[in-house]
Parts: structure tokens; sequence; C-alpha cells
């Protein structure tokens, strides 16, 4: 059992619960393993530590522990289990957003995991070798080892190309370090099992030529080569091919450079770069108003986060940001660095993004949909700067409607659409968290405002609650929704806990087809059918005589994402979803176009 050296106490006095996902689940309190139950329950406690210290709404508890299609009584079956993880010494708190595990952040392998690769990535090669290895030391096997769902599999999937990512980087500090020798014990083994990683591949051929096997270098490339053409019909990357052109004209700079000795001048100062680093920290931080939001953002942690920025201020001399009950703000002096940094950080994204894809030689077509709601100013705005980068790919955009099964094939219109910008009413993206579904950051996110007539009771008020909305009904947006996705459009009861009517017929049955446009809330909403929670700015958009939207206050912000199938990912995807999250990270990007 991962053990590591965490002080007692938590929460509310009560022994540190230790946490492993990172090989089979695990739990340990004073060096006690603790039973955490059957299999079911042990699906449960892993769900939860999916997000730990955060909500998980029990209808996204009851999807990711039974699937799409849950026995009778799961609600009552997930209480029992619940109720079973607390007395065994888990700290599961019921909120009004959902269930919280509390977890002391040291206390879990995969936020130590993080924590721990996060430092190596800022430190010097000979810290960062130690750093790596403790990290890549946390895991005993397949996280979640043993349980089997196809949530399950989607999280799996993540950690391990986490995992993946960090060995690569940890070779690259080793071929740094002169320590090619020891990478072929391992890198030939791994290679075989990741046969299309042009990095890992670059790696074990670098490694073979600095051994002095320049005959095993050759071939290996020569074998990559031939596989890439012959399942992709692709050729290597150019790094790859550079790499073999040098290897082949004796190229004397391949050799290994040694670090200089300490106190020698060096170009390119590790300082400047972490501060390079540090102030676009400061950008996703100020942006996200919260150090734990900006680590998730980022995968890193908070911990990593604020010590970037103090060192940052230490540089500067001075106070960067402040916290406070409303979360993270910045200083006079952390506005002005923002407002000189951002468009450098914005055109040293750039210029990496291009560095990294110019030879990639993305081409073919994308298909993009978008929410027709969203507006095509911003979309085409993506667009043309993707089609900037990637000139022998083309887009074709496709204004559509909202579908109400809310499912993988309904989202992406049954395979017409390889990405689609769609709305995301909750505040975050649970709403997909579904098998095979990925989204990327959002690229808008609005406030909320209840739509209705300007003859209505609440017309007159400046703002509304949920305890005000109690008291009318709002329209049904589907019972074909998934559960997550239909309450967080219409919210089935307020912060108190009184119920929030919904009519008694859903959209779909109210307009006779499947699709939902903007149109069609706005003529029920008219007719004096029932409510609609959308957005403060859609009457900009979509005027319509005799309605008023008043902005809701205790509701969390529409949020709009780009959403793939995790299984159909490629370059053209990821890198129309490195263009949004260059856009989001530089501008001031809220309102659509």
């Amino acid at each position: 059992m991962w053990n590591p050296q965490v002080k007692a106490g938590f929460g509310r006095g009560c022994a540190v619960v230790r946490f492993g996902v990172l090989g089979t689940l695990e739990a340990e309190s004073g060096g006690a393993v603790l039973d955490v139950g059957p299999a079911r329950q042990r699906y449960v406690l892993a769900a939860l530590l999916a997000d730990p210290n955060r909500p998980v709404p029990p209808e996204q508890l009851v999807t990711r522990v039974w699937g799409a299609h849950p026995p009778h009584r799961a609600a009552a079956t997930l209480r029992s289990y619940v109720s079973r993880l607390r007395a065994a010494g888990c700290v599961i708190e019921r909120t009004s957003h959902g269930y919280v595990l509390r977890v002391e952040p040291a206390s879990l392998d995969l936020h130590r995991f993080r924590e721990l690769v996060a430092r190596a990535r800022l430190a010097d090669d000979g810290t960062a070798a130690e750093l790596f290895d403790e990290a890549l030391a946390l895991w005993r096997g397949e996280p979640f080892a043993g349980l089997d769902s196809p949530w399950l599999t989607g999280v799996r999937e993540g950690l391990e190309a986490e995992r993946h990512a960090a060995r690569l980087d940890r070779h690259d500090v080793s071929l740094r370090l002169g320590r090619h020798a020891e990478l072929l014990a391992t890198l030939p083994q791994l290679a075989a099992a990741h046969p299309f990683d042009e990095r890992l591949a670059a790696q074990l051929v670098l490694a073979y030529y600095r051994s002095g096997r320049q005959a095993d270098a050759l071939a290996h490339f020569d074998g990559v080569r031939r596989r890439l053409a012959e399942y992709l019909g692709a050729d290597p990357g150019p790094g790859l091919r550079e790499l073999h052109r040098r290897i082949l004209v004796g190229d004397p700079e391949l050799e290994l450079e040694l670090e200089p000795e300490p106190g020698e001048p060096r170009t390119g100062s590790l300082v400047e770069l972490a501060a390079i680093r540090a102030v676009a920290t400061l950008l996703i931080v100020a942006r996200e108003g919260d150090f734990e939001a900006a680590a998730w953002r980022v995968r890193s942690t908070a911990d990593v986060l604020e010590k970037e920025i103090g060192e940052l201020e230490a540089e500067i001399g001075g106070t960067l940001v402040v916290s406070g009950e409303g979360g993270v703000r910045l200083t006079e002096l952390g506005e002005r660095l923002r407002t000189g940094a951002r468009a450098g950080v914005a055109e040293l994204a750039a210029i990496f993004t291009e560095t990294r894809t110019s030879g990639r030689r993305i081409s073919g077509r994308l298909r993009v949909g978008y929410v027709a709601s969203l507006g095509g100013g911003l979309v085409n705005r993506l667009t043309a700067e993707f089609e900037r980068r990637h000139p022998a790919c083309r887009v074709n955009l496709t204004p559509i409607r909202i579908g109400a099964r809310w499912n993988e094939h309904d989202l992406l219109e049954e395979g017409d659409l390889d990405l689609v910008l769609h709305w995301a009413p909750g505040g975050d993206t649970r709403s997909f968290d579904l098998p095979n579904l990925r989204t990327g950051p959002p690229l808008l996110s609005l406030p909320r405002g209840l739509l209705m007539r300007e003859d209505h009771p609440l017309a007159s008020r400046a703002s509304v609650s949920l305890e005000d909305i109690a008291d009318y009904r709002l329209l049904d947006p589907s019972k074909s929704l998934n559960p997550v996705a239909r309450d967080q459009w219409a919210p089935p009861v307020t912060p108190s806990g009184r119920p929030i009517p919904r009519t008694d017929d859903d959209v779909p049955q109210l307009i006779g087809r499947t699709r939902i446009g903007p149109e069609d809330m706005l003529s029920l909403v008219a007719r004096g059918i029932g409510l609609h929670i959308s957005v403060v700015s859609l009457l900009e958009r979509y005027p319509f005589p005799g309605l008023k939207v008043v902005p809701v206050t205790d509701i969390p912000p529409m949020l709009a994402v780009p959403v793939w199938r995790a299984t159909e990912e490629n370059e053209a995807i990821r890198a129309y979803v490195s263009v949004i999250t260059e856009l989001v990270a530089t501008e001031n990007v809220g309102t659509p176009g």
C-alpha cells in the first residue's frame, strides 16, 4: 500500500485516510487497511475519488457506478453504500450539489504523483530525475485495477496517458544526463508496447546511437517508418526524420552535451524560463479566480501553482495576487503584469504551437458543428485561426440544434461531425461525463437568466433566485436527457430543498421533434406554457417582442465547450482544441460573436 508521510488529523479531527488508486483501489488509516466493501461499493468510492473534495451529484454517481442502465433501486443502494463507506472511515459529506469525499491532498497517491511531476518539470535535470523516479514509483499497476466499467475505462486511459507522458519526460532527462545505457534496459520493451509513438522511438534511436549501436538505431527507425506506412499510410514526423538524417551524416552535435558545472554561465537561464511559465500560470489563475480550479485546468496542484507565483513575486519584488473569501484576485501590480504579458504569452504560445504542428501536415477535412445560439462570429474566428495554421485542412462548419437525448450519437449528429461546440449548462462539463466523450476548455462562460413574458409577476425584478422560480413551472427540456444534463438545464429543487415544478410534457413533445432551437423555447415561453432558464444575453441575439430575461443569482454559468469522441481523436481535433485553449488563455472571451 502506498504510504506517504502525512500528518494525522483531517477535517473534523478524524484520522487521515490514505487512498491509493494507482493500482488496486486501497484505503488505510493509522496503518490499518480499511474494508471498503464489495465490488460495487468500491465503484462508488472510485467514482468519488475521481473528483476528491468536489461535489458529485447522486445521478452522476449512479451513472458512473451502474452505467446507462442502473437497477430500479439504484438511488437507495447508493445511499446504503455511502453509509457503509462512512462507517469504514471515509469522510463523505452530503451537500446541496451532491456527495463530497473529503481527502487531504497529500493522502491521495494520484495527487502526490501529479505534484511530483509538476515539480520535476520545473527543476534542474539532477533534481528532476529524482522527482520523476519518486512519482513513477507510486504506481503499483493499472489504475483502479480490478474495477471495470465504461466510465472507469475512460478515466483509466487518461491516467495511463499522464503516466506515459511522465515516463517520456524522464527519458529526456536521462538522455541529457548521459544515462543512455541505462535506458536500453527498458526502452525497447516500452517502444514495442507503443509502436506508433514517435517521441519514444526517437528516444530509443538516440540511446542506441549514443551507446555505439548505430546499426540498431537505423534499424529501429526503419521499422517505425515501415510500420507507419503500412498501417497509417504516413511517413515519420519531422523530428524523427531529422534525427535519422543527422545519424546518417554523423552529426557531431548529436554526441552528448553535458550540463555545465555549478556556477558556470549558461544560456537561457532556468530562472528566466521558469518566470515565463509563472506568468502564464498567473494568467490562468487570474481567469479562474481560484488556485484549485486553475490547477485542475492544467493538471497540476494548487501548491505547485502557488509556489510558481510566489517565486515570481520574489523575482519582481511585489505582491501579485491576494486571496480572500471571494477567491483569488490580482493586485494593481498583478493587473499591470497581466496586461503587459498577455500579448507576449499569446505570441509565445502561437510560436510553440506552430513549431510543434508545422511538420504534422494536418490535412483533409474537419467537420465542426456548433449550437446555433452560440453565434457564428466566435466560431468563425476560431476556424480562421485554425485554417491559417493548417491550410491543408478544410473545416466544414455546421450550425446544429440541441438534441433531446444528449448521448454520443445525438451530440455528434449520428457520426456526421468530428467535434461540436456545445452548451454545458451546469458551470462544468459533468453533463458530458459519458463513455467515449471528451471535452476541452470552455470558450465561453455566460451568466444564466430566466426567460419569461413581460407581464409575468417576476418580470419587474432586477434578479431572481431559484427560491423565487419554485413558485412557477419550468419547461422540461427533455425526459430523454441524461439526469445530470436535465437537472442542470432545469434544476429540480432549490438550495433549501423545495421542488421546482416542470411542465408535464417536455419540449420535444410540445414542439413535435427531437432537436430544439432557441426559437422553440422563445415560442413556448411566449405562449405561457412555462419559464426557461437560458443566458442573460439570449434576447440580444434572438429579439422576441413581449419577452424579458431576468438574471438568476444562484445558478452556475452556462459554458460553451468543445466535445468529441475519444476513440476518434486525431491531430486535427487536438489542433482545433489547442486554438481554443490559446484564445481563452489570452483574450477576454465572454460573449458570443
